[in-house]
């Protein structure tokens, strides 16, 4: 079998192009839901007027081009979840390495320096990852760098959201800024949603 009649549409209208991965997910009734990514694996969002067959889109809204995307599995999100920051600084990827998956105290993970400065993770005391419906908090730890600025990295809690959820080498995080929080007192309310692509090319779900 294969998508025939109607796919090139839906390509041209979904702007895909050569080296994006594309995720189906079978809803039943004949029913795909799709999820984006581009070359560089972040997952592109799109906004549609209620008619899928018009394809208009943007580069960031909704979740998936059939369905909305629940964020894994079939989980309930509440409306504040799904409301997602666009734009470069609002999603960062890390493919998972040694030093990602140490000893419970030895683990962390860089934050990159454009998102935690459009986030204000200088001041912020700790982040929650949210995944198929569950929630991990997790402090940041401020490493200080050359010419004053600090580097921060998702620290104690990290190594427990790892476990839970049987992350390995190879495995890639996506990280997409909930459109909540800020950094006044301390940002325990700031929020990120996270899908895992595994090193065999699956997702968690």
């Amino acid at each position: 079998m294969y998508l025939g009649r109607g796919w090139e549409q839906f390509a041209r209208a979904h702007g895909l192009r050569l080296g994006y991965f594309l995720v189906f997910s079978y809803d039943g009734d004949a029913v795909l839901t799709v999820k984006v990514f581009d070359v560089s694996m972040c997952r592109r969002h799109y906004q549609h007027d209620g008619d899928t067959s018009s394809g208009s889109s943007s580069d960031g809204d909704s979740g998936s081009s059939n369905t909305s995307d629940g964020g894994g599995g079939g989980n309930n999100w509440s409306l504040a979840e799904m409301d997602v920051e666009d734009g470069p600084t609002g999603q960062f990827s890390a493919m998972l390495r040694k030093c990602n998956l140490g000893m419970k105290q030895e683990q962390y993970l860089n934050v990159p320096v454009d998102f935690q400065l459009a986030h204000g993770y200088a001041e912020r005391s700790k982040v929650e990852l949210r995944m198929r419906g569950k929630s991990w908090l997790v402090h940041l730890k401020h490493n200080p760098k050359t010419g004053g600025r600090s580097r921060a990295s998702f620290r104690y809690g990290w190594h427990q959201f790892c476990v839970d959820n049987a992350l390995g080498v190879g495995d890639t995080c996506f990280f997409r800024a909930l459109r909540q929080g800020s950094a006044a007192g301390g940002g325990e309310d700031h929020l990120l949603k996270v899908e895992v692509r595994k090193r065999d090319g699956s997702f968690l779900v």
